[in-house]
């Protein structure tokens, strides 16, 4: 996220954010799929997906809030 705010000049583009978050949110369930199918002493859970998908938002929100700083 901080690459691609430098990147657009500090600005936010709401389009990047999304496709960021869906990126994380595919990138979470593919490695539970994989976890379940490779692994025998663990499981998939969609309680793991859950957890990203808010921890990816916590970030979200923190970067924005904290975004003005990492201006130079």
């Amino acid at each position: 996220m901080l690459y691609l705010y430098i990147k657009n000049d500090f600005q936010f583009n709401d389009k990047w954010i999304l496709i960021l978050l869906l990126s994380v949110l595919l990138y979470g369930i593919i490695i539970e799929i994989l976890q379940g199918l490779l692994t025998i002493s663990r499981s998939a859970d969609i309680l793991d997906v859950a957890a990203n998908l808010i921890g990816s938002l916590i970030g979200i929100y923190f970067f924005k809030n904290i975004k003005n700083k990492f201006k130079t």
